[in-house]
């Protein structure tokens, strides 16, 4: 096969040719094991049958330019496609990869809301992925064009997370919605303890910024094993899916396969969010009644109190509702919501200028209630693990264990 020479004349011939085509690498949710989504990779298909992968082309068109014409004519590509997805099922989320040269002004950003308009398509089954080279090179015109797509609703995700200096500090000045946990992170998982913690503690970050997580790379059992007791929530990979053509990855969804495993991580991220939760509300209360100030010097005490909005809240009336049935999951919720009474009352205790002779019998019922809490957490954590390897060991026994 004749070698191709990569030049700007030869990717517009192709662009002009429709020779670019997206293929799809399906994502899944470790919460219900179905498609939730994918990420729209490019590719160049000759008419030799020949595909050229994006990393023999992509770097020469970031180079000379012509990256931005590829964006530009291939959006009206992926719109078609993500119109045929909405239609399928209006929850997936397809994620696009951009560069800082596709906002240097308005013309890409302007492109994408006003089709998405016309189509009639809902910005939040958009994602754009954009790494955070490029978030620390952009200019001001790259980041407001950038923002702008975010105000409208698209999601924006950084791409490898993990392989940057700054990822913090750019997690504090930018809106994302996601992140995506680079593959040299899930590859590494199982080499070594702090490896695994690394992993550990970026889901954990995620979760505690309300940031969506998306491993990405998975190319095995064992990491979606030890993704899944992590807390991750969702994840992509050869493992699960190589990237698909369109046809295919239609026919993907339609399968509806069922990945195996319950979240159990999630429970655990359950527990962590309740044990920081009471021990942020009694040190705030006790600190308040141990050096009570003016009242007209300082705003009461006015933490958020409604048992359903709090992180272990949001999970129980979330997705803990797949262990509803479960004993030890069903017996939560009254003790919840009265831990909850109670912290409002150790709040107006303390707003009211009480001490901790006042504090102490409510401090002492508060505490009994967080430890019945954590006792059927902590039971339902067992259970689960122990169904989820049970499960799992079942799934791959099955016929339609997922192969591809």
């Amino acid at each position: 096969m004749t070698e191709l020479v990569i030049t700007d004349q030869s990717i517009l011939a192709g662009l002009a040719k429709d020779e670019f085509v997206y293929y799809y690498q399906p994502k899944i949710s470790l919460i219900t094991g179905k498609v939730i989504g994918a990420e729209a990779l490019i590719r160049w298909l000759k008419p030799s049958g020949q595909i050229i992968q994006p990393n023999d082309f992509i770097p020469h068109a970031e180079q000379s330019g012509v990256i931005r014409e590829i964006t530009y004519q291939m959006f009206n590509t992926l719109a078609r496609d993500l119109l045929i997805f909405s239609d399928i099922d209006s929850s997936l989320v397809t994620s696009v990869n951009a560069t800082a040269q596709d906002f240097t002004d308005a013309r890409f950003s302007n492109l994408v809301l006003e089709t998405l308009e016309q189509l009639h398509i809902p910005a939040k089954n958009l994602q754009i992925e954009i790494t955070e080279t490029t978030i620390l090179n952009a200019s001001p015109a790259v980041k407001k064009h950038i923002l702008t797509l975010r105000d409208a609703g698209i999601g924006l995700a950084m791409d490898d997370y993990g392989t940057g200096y700054s990822t913090l500090e750019t997690l504090s000045h930018w809106p994302f919605t996601t992140i995506k946990l680079d593959r040299s992170i899930i590859s590494r998982m199982a080499d070594s303890p702090k490896n695994q913690t690394i992993a550990e503690t970026s889901i954990r970050m995620a979760h505690e910024l309300d940031i969506s997580i998306v491993a990405e790379g998975v190319e095995s059992d064992s990491q979606y094993q030890m993704l899944l007791e992590a807390g991750c929530t969702k994840v992509q990979g050869y493992w699960l899916s190589k990237p698909l053509p369109l046809s295919d990855y239609i026919y993907f969804i339609e399968q509806d396969l069922r990945w195996s495993g319950l979240p159990v991580g999630l429970i655990h991220m359950a527990i962590v969010d309740h044990i920081q939760w009471r021990r942020k509300l009694v040190s705030d209360v006790v600190r308040i009644a141990a050096n009570p100030i003016n009242a007209n010097d300082s705003p009461n005490y006015h933490p958020a109190l409604d048992h359903h909005d709090c992180r272990l809240g949001r999970w129980y009336y979330g997705a803990g509702q797949q262990f509803m049935g479960s004993p030890d999951f069903d017996a939560i919720e009254l003790p919840h919501e009265k831990f909850h009474t109670l912290g409002g009352q150790l709040i107006q205790i303390v707003n009211m200028g009480g001490n901790m002779q006042d504090l102490t019998p409510i401090l002492t019922e508060f505490s009994d209630q967080s430890a019945i809490i954590l006792d059927c957490l902590q039971r339902l954590e067992h259970k689960g693990l122990v169904d989820m390897h049970l499960a799992h060991q079942t799934w791959q026994d099955h016929p339609l264990f997922p192969t591809i």
